[in-house]
């Protein structure tokens, strides 16, 4: 048997409730809550008859939402359509990819949302075994659908992928040794040289380094938002990096790095550039071919924090890259300092 509502809560409809406050003035005044699937309150405001009328709507919503089956495909595409085009770029384009692969798991045929269960995940896995990362990455996306669709109304189940042990992923390990980094470096123009240069002198991810403008430059200061993360760094300029940027602010261009055409620079076209000049050194450099190859251009941020980190300590380093905790920072340094013996 249900416990009753509290007086204040009589009469008023299903899934609304109030609360009386006192204003500094003394004044009582009384707000409106929707009480929503998940037990979450969504404020409805002070007026009592425009709360009556937006708990119908909702109430409505939730009956429609009940009196047919929902299947994961159902939220899924609500999802890609309001969540998705909220996030980061680079994020909207990988979560677009790993939906497709779990609406070709959980969409063929459409499973109805409250008939997963922990097993179909793990089936799921299973099923994508051979792309571990991305088994991973995609069964993260399924969890944050499915709390999205608890907040909805259209479950009120746990997420089906609580508990399941996913992959173990090998995080990257390759630190640039310079001797290597030279030989790349050999081959590269002015254009790809400075690149590489910015990219491990800032510590920053490719796709900001890319995103540059010359009015980001200000009073000996490089000012970025990470893409990722949004957060906000401020680099001096000083040094090579201001040699670098002198050179290049000269020229009259929007971006402080253009394509051919004159146009900003893409992510991609850095990374098929990289790994051109990547395989001349490769071929030039026969006896260093493995270690050259290896090499990625998103690794000299890694070495940027290494080098920071054996030149100063992990919280210095965590600053260069913008990192909100140590542990994240930690993954990206790929040497550890050297040990004297213990008598020398």
């Amino acid at each position: 048997m249900a416990r009753p509502r509290k007086r204040e809560n009589q009469g008023l409809p299903q899934n609304l409730i109030c609360r009386k406050r006192q204003r500094k003035n003394g004044k009582i005044v009384t707000y409106y809550y929707y009480v929503m699937s998940d037990k979450k309150e969504k404020p409805l405001g002070m007026d009592k008859y425009l709360a009556v009328l937006e708990t119908a709507r909702l109430n409505c919503d939730v009956v429609k939402i009940r009196e047919k089956v929902i299947t994961f495909v159902t939220v899924a595409i609500r999802y890609q359509n309001e969540v998705i085009p909220l996030k980061a770029l680079n994020t909207q384009r990988a979560n677009r990819v790993n939906l497709k692969n779990l609406l070709a798991f959980f969409g063929n045929p459409p499973a109805p949302l409250d008939k997963i269960e922990p097993q179909h995940i793990k089936q799921y896995l299973d099923w994508r075994k051979n792309y571990t990362a991305s088994a991973n990455n995609e069964i993260a996306l399924f969890h944050h659908i499915w709390m999205k669709a608890r907040e909805w109304g259209y479950t009120r189940f746990p997420c089906p992928s609580e508990g399941i042990q996913r992959y173990k992923v090998k995080f990257r390990e390759i630190y640039i040794e310079d001797r290597i980094l030279e030989k790349i470096y050999y081959f590269a123009d002015q254009q790809l040289r400075d690149l590489i240069d910015v990219a491990y002198l800032t510590g920053q991810r490719p796709i900001d380094i890319v995103s540059i403008e010359k009015k980001q430059i200000i009073d000996d200061e490089l000012y970025i938002v990470q893409k990722k993360t949004k957060k906000r760094m401020r680099i001096a300029v000083v040094g090579q990096l201001k040699e670098i940027f002198n050179r290049r602010l000269s020229e009259d261009r929007e971006y402080l790095f253009c394509n051919k055409r004159g146009a900003k620079l893409s992510r991609s076209a850095l990374s098929n550039w990289f790994a051109k000049i990547r395989e001349k050194a490769a071929k030039h450099f026969q006896e260093y071919a493995d270690e050259i190859l290896a090499v990625q251009f998103r690794d000299l941020r890694a070495k940027a924090g290494t080098d920071k980190f054996l030149s100063s300590d992990t919280e210095t380093a965590q600053k260069q890259l913008g990192h909100t905790s140590p542990q994240m920072t930690k993954r990206y340094i790929r040497k550890d300092k050297i040990i004297l013996p213990t008598k020398v």
